[in-house]
């Protein structure tokens, strides 16, 4: 289950996933989903691969309120290979996490990316960067700022060719703007993330995410969801194409 955020730090990193607002007063509703893009850093079908994971977005217009958690779920193109269990893994658990933060028990290799999330909080913009952990087959993002770990964060996990993220927003007190990560292709053991096997006519492979507000972090939808689409560059190899 995620982690819940204690502060602004990684309620800001679930920038991606925004809503359209709700029509009745008060109600949570997620803002407005500006971008979405999922781009692979391999361009040829079934091979090894990272990923940049990025999503823009507005706060709700008021009086619509910030939901207490947001849900972004990214769908990979079709034939994609997502294996979180492949990464180098720490072993802590959420206990240890929330206590210690990932950066102090994790072992150096389990930190497999990077990332970045802005949100805003009373009217102020927050940023933090964001240290991305594999921990027992899933990724988890944990908040830093100024080099300084926050012993806090939340988690995506991976369900077929769907990662979830799901973030609290300290109980709608953080808008989401921004949210931001890349975790690249890996030498050691078996390819994490894999492209599908076959580039489209088009050129360009598709992933979608949906985003969602909820009323907890397992509760129930509050206000819209709404779609976006991302394209991924591809190539055939030479001759086959």
């Amino acid at each position: 289950m995620p982690r819940r955020l204690a502060s602004a730090v990684c309620a800001a990193a679930v920038a991606a996933a925004v809503a359209p607002a709700a029509v009745h007063a008060q109600e949570p509703g997620a803002g407005k989903a500006t971008s979405f893009a999922a781009t692979f850093s391999a361009k040829r079908p079934d091979t090894a691969t990272g990923v940049l994971l990025r999503t823009t977005g507005e706060p709700p217009a008021p009086p619509v309120t910030v939901p207490p958690v947001v849900r972004q779920t990214v769908t990979f193109p079709a034939g994609t290979r997502l294996r979180l269990g492949e990464l180098p893994q720490c072993a802590a658990t959420d206990d240890v996490l929330a206590a210690q933060g990932a950066e102090a028990v994790c072992p150096a290799e389990s930190r497999v990316g990077t990332g970045r999330a802005e949100g805003v909080l009373n009217g102020t913009v927050v940023r933090f960067d964001l240290g991305v952990y594999a921990v027992r087959g899933t990724l988890f993002f944990a908040g830093e700022r100024d080099g300084a770990p926050l012993k806090q964060g939340f988690s995506g996990v991976a369900t077929g060719r769907r990662l979830a993220l799901t973030v609290p927003t300290s109980n709608g007190a953080i808008a989401p703007t921004l949210f931001e990560a890349r975790i690249p292709a890996h030498a050691a053991g078996a390819a994490w993330l894999r492209t599908p096997k076959r580039c489209p006519g088009t050129r360009r492979w598709i992933a979608r995410a949906t985003f969602q507000g909820l009323t907890a972090v397992g509760g129930a939808p509050v206000g819209g969801a709404q779609t976006l689409q991302a394209e991924s560059p591809c190539r055939m190899p030479r001759g086959k194409g």
